[in-house]
């Protein structure tokens, strides 16, 4: 009888703690948002300028938001090319990206526009185009289901090459092995053009291709080539802008959405800031890596004829040309041809 109590009593004493711990759950402090991994993929090398603004960017969004914003990295191009990417981030398993001009043609075909060849002869064209144009980039991405985070530089790209370049006919000669992206199709015509035998390959691609010999000339910036180490299987820069090479930093609305809105303006401004710091840094790296790649590296710098610069333009507008309709509208190229006018005639 007394054991029979004494159950009951252990039976009623658990069903109250079990009550009570119920009941508790409703009067805890319970946060409103859960933390959200922004999972953000890109091409940029682990300690790179690029790489290291991104850490900082996601370092300062973590502490404003008292650590419910937490961006994880992966650099180095590891989960993929740029395709690759935004593959992923249409199915939600990654969420944000800085990628080249290439990779956000795939997302609003018109930005390819920015990296024709020769349409920016300095950094302030590049500039006064690409800051008029903030707002309309900033809704044709949104309407594709992106967030604009931050407009970036790669920096202009010359010829490298083991072989010294002066002129179209030295490209078009048979020891070239041009690169070209897979997905570029601006270069891959441009080069058709001009009748330069080109090596499709992705980014990833590049340093074992240099390594096999199945590439021995490209164009990139300089600091891409010291940063994804090709430098030292050159001999020669062709000092001549070839094109700009441009990025931005992108966000998938659906995770975007998710931020409260006081966590979109803190990522919306730490994301300006630390481009705009990129912007200043990277054009800087840019040239000291002209200067390392010369004194440290031995690479010569040799001038491009200018009988040969004038048929590269003459070439460079053809190609301009013929993607209105395929890329972007004809409005859209004769406004930025407009905005670089008017920008020459107040210099």
């Amino acid at each position: 009888m007394n054991d029979k109590k004494t159950i009951n009593k252990i039976q009623t004493a658990v069903i109250a703690s079990v009550l009570l711990v119920i009941l508790s759950m409703f009067y805890l402090p319970v946060s409103v948002h859960a933390v959200e991994s922004i999972k953000f993929a890109t091409y940029a090398p682990k300690g790179s300028t690029w790489m290291n603004n991104f850490d900082a960017m996601g370092k300062e969004i973590l502490s404003k938001t008292d650590g419910n914003v937490k961006f994880r990295f992966y650099p180095n191009g590891i989960l993929g090319d740029e395709l690759d990417v935004i593959r992923k981030m249409r199915a939600g398993l990654l969420h944000a990206s800085a990628m080249t001009a290439t990779g956000l043609g795939e997302i609003q075909k018109e930005a390819l526009i920015f990296q024709l060849p020769r349409m920016f002869k300095s950094y302030e064209e590049l500039d006064y185009v690409r800051n008029f144009l903030r707002e309309d980039l900033d809704k044709a991405f949104l309407d594709a289901g992106y967030v604009l985070i931050g407009l970036g530089d790669i920096g202009f790209y010359y010829i490298f090459s083991n072989h010294p370049i002066r002129t179209i006919a030295d490209l078009q000669s048979p020891n070239i092995k041009m690169w070209a992206r897979t997905s570029d199709k601006i270069a891959l015509e441009f080069y058709k053009r001009a009748k330069i035998a080109t090596v499709p390959r992705e980014v990833t691609q590049v340093l074992p291709s240099l390594y096999s010999g199945q590439l021995n000339a490209l164009t990139t910036s300089p600091y891409v080539t010291v940063a994804l180490q090709w430098s030292n299987k050159f001999k020669y820069m062709t000092n001549l802008p070839v094109s700009v090479g441009v990025g931005a930093t992108v966000i998938t609305k659906e995770k975007f959405d998710r931020l409260t809105p006081e966590q979109q303006k803190v990522l919306r401004e730490a994301g300006d800031k630390y481009q705009v710091k990129l912007i200043e840094e990277i054009r800087r790296d840019n040239e000291k890596a002209i200067e390392a790649l010369t004194k440290k590296a031995g690479i010569k710098i040799v001038e491009f004829q200018q009988s040969s610069v004038e048929a590269w333009d003459a070439l460079a507008v053809e190609t301009h040309k013929a993607f209105v309709g395929e890329i972007y509208s004809q409005e859209f190229l004769d406004k930025i041809n407009a905005l670089l006018r008017e920008y020459r005639e107040k210099k």
